[in-house]
């Protein structure tokens, strides 16, 4: 029978900490950090900037 654990840590490069970017919000102006390093040719959002865009 098989005596791996289901589920838990299976490697990869999920769920451990992720490397956080420090950015500038491109409508507010506000400092924030962002899970993916920008390569400079789209807008970067803060939170909260982010979801009144995602409305519209």
């Amino acid at each position: 029978m098989d005596q791996r654990p289901r589920g838990g840590d299976r490697g990869g490069g999920f769920g451990g900490p992720r490397e956080m970017h420090n950015v500038t919000c491109a409508e507010c102006g506000k400092e924030t950090q962002v899970p993916f390093k920008p390569d400079g040719t789209r807008p970067v959002y803060c939170r909260d900037c982010f979801q009144k865009r995602r409305k519209f």
